[in-house]
């Protein structure tokens, strides 16, 4: 069946409503006038009689199709209010709420300096329009490819960046060892760095991760996977 809107709907039911209540008016029109006849007209009157059965009979069916018309209308009608709540809802969870995401690449902001070690920086950024409470940075530096468990199972770096405000932008550093960038660069061994930002507000708790390679000929990092909690 085809959908209409609410307005059209209810404009429907209202015009088979008073298609019922002209042919019953026209009905009994035709039985007063039968009523009035003279008693003399015997075959006229057994005329008008057979007429005002036909068309009560008639009546009965527009009303009964009227009916179920109305039953059906109000059925669509109560499902398209379902399916609006339901959509109503989902807009609701997804767009008042943060989201929080890197902004920038993984990019380099210094060389060997304290410690002897490299020093890149990611910006992180929230999207949405509801404040996170607090945000937990963890980030790992391996020479083979991390998995995921790694933040839930495996030794990281963790640092609060504090609450992040909609539009607001925050950087998250990472150190990398000289020596490693060196084997690197000659080809000798790979950088892998894991990050993952774990974020609060009122409606639960969300995350974004990410794993990206260093990139020796460019002295920079590519994404090798991300993904949403």
């Amino acid at each position: 069946m085809k959908n209409y809107p609410l307005e059209d709907r209810y404009r429907k039911v209202i015009i088979l409503a008073l298609l019922a209540f002209t042919i019953g008016i026209a009905v009994v029109t035709q039985r007063s006038d039968a009523q009035s006849s003279s008693g003399t007209e015997t075959a006229s009157s057994s005329q008008r009689e057979s007429v005002v059965e036909t068309l009560e009979k008639y009546v009965a069916v527009v009303a009964g199709i009227a009916e179920i018309g109305v039953v059906i209308l109000l059925y669509k009608t109560v499902k398209d209010f379902a399916e609006l709540a339901k959509v109503s809802k989902l807009q609701t969870e997804v767009r008042f709420r943060p989201w929080i995401g890197p902004s920038s690449t993984i990019s380099k902001i210094g060389d060997a300096g304290y410690n002897n070690r490299h020093q890149y920086s990611i910006t992180l950024k929230n999207f949405g329009e509801v404040p996170s409470s607090t945000v937990i940075a963890m980030s790992s530096v391996s020479v083979s490819l991390p998995n995921r468990e790694i933040f839930r199972n495996g030794s990281v770096n963790k640092f609060n960046l504090g609450p992040l405000l909609p539009n607001m932008e925050k950087k998250y550093w990472v150190f990398v060892d000289q020596d490693l960038v060196n084997k690197t660069q000659e080809g000798r061994s790979d950088i892998f760095v894991a990050l993952y930002f774990s974020y609060e507000y009122p409606g639960g708790k969300s995350a974004y991760g990410m794993i990206s390679q260093f990139d020796n000929k460019n002295d920079s990092f590519v994404h090798r996977d991300m993904w949403l909690e």
